[in-house]
């Protein structure tokens, strides 16, 4: 590579360049001079065979003098600080099952792991939260609507595989404005106390007013759509704007209800199934969770009011986070202190698990020391980032490699920064947690069902089963080394303090790394005055576009978790976007304001034609399997995170060109061609009405263009980030054609 095409950039030598041939050709370009009698040279050869021995050698040491720039860089970093991120745990929850009549209080620190058959290694994972477990199981999910408020007849929809599991799946809501859609939640037994059901979103709501949540129960022979309200609730969520619990307490006149089914009991009337495969036949006692959308007016232009869209993730009953991150359950022995400065003492796991937040990350850490003269008076010391001048019992932490740092103190000359324990004084680590497995805890659904003990070593009473409805994710092992140096000169210009755009996004990555987009968006200001009278805007404005204000000294970054293919529209949760808010905001300058925003999706329409030869239908091939294959390779490749044209993602403001589709959905020669390929923008998912997309409307503008028609390419704002329109999958059409 030439230093050209690296920018400028030193390149790092190549010690020594030959290879095996050369050294090969070498010695025997040598034969003539050293052994002129030497004339049998064929590959049979004893003395040839021993030349190519002896080039192999050389090349391998070759080799291994080759690698000396990078050993000496690797040392650098080592000298820095610099190290490779450590693994992180796999998360997924788990419901536990009561086999007693009464609650069951679940201990923060209860274990549970997976069982092998074949007697491998278990992955074993730790409880994050308490969890009272009640004496009954939520067996059933369905939902209803969209209701309009005087609707007196409904049809429901089997949701339970999405919502309760296994395996559970995205699900989203929308619900138009001034309407309700409601979830029926069937339990097999009535409990008298507090129930607690656990939303998990992949997308809040994002409309101007939150969503308003009402609850109903069972009574009688009382009809779905008249069932009195529960009273005594509360909701943690805030209108569905973050993750949360929704708290209730149902009255005792609960009763069981049949969904579907023929007598002896009465079903539902006026709430039906759509159709044979939703039907709950079984007598379930019954709650209705209602989200209500907030009424608004439609625009001038005509234009309905936008649904109110959650994305939900997971509803959790009896059911409470876990990580495969693991406590120490007794205080662990770390050795005697010799005395000496800057004396370093590890732990007996490594790495330590880094608590999610920016608070505290490792408070689960707790190191004691213990004079020779008492060894019975354990005494805390405290975690620092940096010691401080003087005295002091604190200590810092190496989390990746495990070892616990002391100061340098000297008491006689009153120099250095934090105490050292005395010679002969016992340290030892309290408690701890650990991260026990990387990606190998990220299993299926339904994988963790062995009971393990709570903290006190014992297993919990009254639990009757435990396992994982959903899977457990975002377990990774340790970085490579490749990584890391790539890495280490933006850590090294960054120095974790945010000036520039590249700083910020950096940053944000470290922050939270489930995030897979991350963009920032400078200050910009418009050069020119806007046309027509009175103009939208004039030279030196700020632009305003896409509900974005980017002012001088305004910083809007837009970040995306990563999500799979089947949540189209991934959206950072209220959770990420605070984490990530709190990071930067240690670290910008003092004088910026930092806006964390969601994406600015812009839906983009597929229409594509494919002339499929006579002859692959006559052979068996389906054009309704063609389609629904292009239908799902479209929504593949324009996937805000898993997409594009390298398929991993795209980044905000990336254009879409039909050649890039072309090759994504190109069929094989011997199936046909695309004879029609194009594309065209919607209107944009964070469309404001009155606003008009891409126009002016009483003064206001919503995009800096406007919305083109099919052709070649789509053009994105900088602040806009693709995704697929709904409408995507209806434009893909299959014609024969002979040979």
């Amino acid at each position: 590579m030439s230093p050209e095409s690296r920018g400028g950039r030193i390149v790092p030598p190549n010690l020594d360049d030959r290879t095996w041939q050369e050294l090969v050709d070498e010695m025997r370009a040598l034969i003539p001079k050293y052994a002129p009698q030497w004339t049998d040279q064929n590959p049979s050869d004893l003395g040839v065979t021993l030349i190519e021995l002896f080039a192999w050698l050389g090349e391998s040491i070759i080799y291994r003098l080759n690698q000396t720039p990078e050993k000496n860089y690797l040392a650098f970093l080592n000298l820095l600080g610099i190290t490779r991120d450590p693994p992180t745990p796999a998360r997924t929850y788990l419901t536990y099952g009561s086999s007693v009549e009464t609650p069951v209080t679940v201990p923060i620190g209860t274990q549970a792991q997976t069982s092998d058959p074949a007697g491998g290694r278990p992955v074993v994972f730790e409880t994050d939260e308490e969890l009272v477990v009640l004496p009954t199981t939520l067996k059933a999910a369905l939902r209803v609507g969209p209701l309009a408020a005087d609707a007196n007849r409904a049809t429901y929809h089997q949701a339970s595989a999405d919502l309760i599991g296994p395996p559970t799946a995205s699900h989203l809501v929308e619900v138009p404005a001034g309407q309700t859609v409601a979830f029926y939640l069937g339990f097999d037994r009535a409990v008298t106390a507090e129930v607690a059901l656990g939303l998990r979103l992949y997308q809040a709501a994002r409309t101007a007013g939150a969503a308003t949540l009402r609850f109903t129960y069972s009574k009688g022979d009382v009809e779905p759509l008249l069932w009195p309200p529960v009273t005594a609730a509360g909701d943690g969520t805030e209108g569905l704007q973050h993750d949360g619990a929704v708290r209730l307490t149902v009255p005792a006149d609960w009763m069981a209800q049949r969904a579907a089914g023929d007598d002896p009991a009465r079903p539902w009337q006026t709430v039906t199934p759509e159709a044979d495969v939703d039907k709950v036949t079984d007598p379930l006692f019954w709650v209705g969770v209602l989200i209500d959308a907030p009424a608004a007016a439609p625009s001038a232009g005509g234009d309905p009011p936008p649904a109110l869209a959650i994305g939900i993730d997971r509803l959790l009953f009896n059911a409470v986070p876990a990580r495969t991150a693991l406590s120490v359950r007794a205080a662990e022995d770390l050795g005697e202190s010799t005395g000496q400065r800057f004396q370093v003492v590890a732990l007996h796991n490594r790495p330590l698990y880094r608590r999610p937040g920016l608070t505290a990350p490792y408070a689960d850490l707790v190191v004691q020391v213990a004079s020779a003269a008492d060894p019975a008076n354990w005494k805390d010391w405290t975690l620092v980032d940096e010691f401080p001048t003087g005295a002091g019992e604190v200590y810092r932490i190496d989390p990746v490699a495990g070892e616990v740092r002391f100061g340098n103190f000297d008491e006689r000359s009153g120099k250095g920064s934090g105490s050292v324990p005395p010679r002969g004084s016992k340290i030892q680590a309290l408690r701890y947690r650990y991260v026990a497995s990387g990606a190998g805890g990220n299993v299926g659904p339904s994988q963790v069902t062995v009971f393990g003990t709570a903290p006190t070593g014992v297993p919990v009473s009254g639990i009757g089963s435990v396992t994982n409805l959903g899977p457990a994710r975002d377990g990774s092992d340790e970085e490579p080394i490749e990584e890391t140096m790539r890495r280490a000169p933006e850590e090294l210009r960054i120095r974790y303090r945010a000036v520039t755009v590249d700083d910020y996004e950096f940053l944000a990555r470290e922050a939270s790394i489930d995030l897979r987009v991350s963009k920032c968006l400078p200050p910009r200001i418009h050069t020119d005055d806007a046309p027509g009278q009175p103009p939208p805007w004039n030279a030196g404005d700020p632009w305003t576009f896409g509900g974005l204000v980017r002012a001088p000294g305004t910083v809007n970054l837009i970040i995306a978790p990563d999500r799979d293919v089947d949540v189209p529209r991934p959206e950072p949760t209220q959770d990420q976007i605070r984490l990530v808010q709190g990071y930067l905001d240690a670290r910008r300058d003092l004088t910026a304001r930092l806006e964390v925003v969601a994406p600015r999706y812009l839906p983009v329409i597929v229409t594509v034609e494919i002339m499929v030869w006579q002859e692959a239908l006559n052979a068996g091939a389906d054009r309704a399997t063609i389609e629904a294959e292009t239908r799902a390779k479209i929504q593949k490749f324009l996937h805000p995170t898993r997409g594009g044209p390298d398929g991993k993602g795209w980044s905000v403001g990336d254009p879409v060109f039909t050649s890039d589709v072309f090759r994504a959905l190109m069929p094989t020669e011997d199936l046909g061609y695309i004879s029609v390929l194009q594309v065209k923008p919607d209107t944009p998912a964070y469309h404001f009405p009155p606003l008009g997309p891409g126009g002016a409307y009483k003064g206001d503008v919503e995009r800096p263009f406007a919305l083109s028609p099919f052709g070649a390419s789509v053009r994105l704002a900088d602040y806009e980030l693709v995704c697929a329109a709904a409408d995507s999958a209806q434009l893909v059409k299959t014609t024969p054609v002979q040979v």
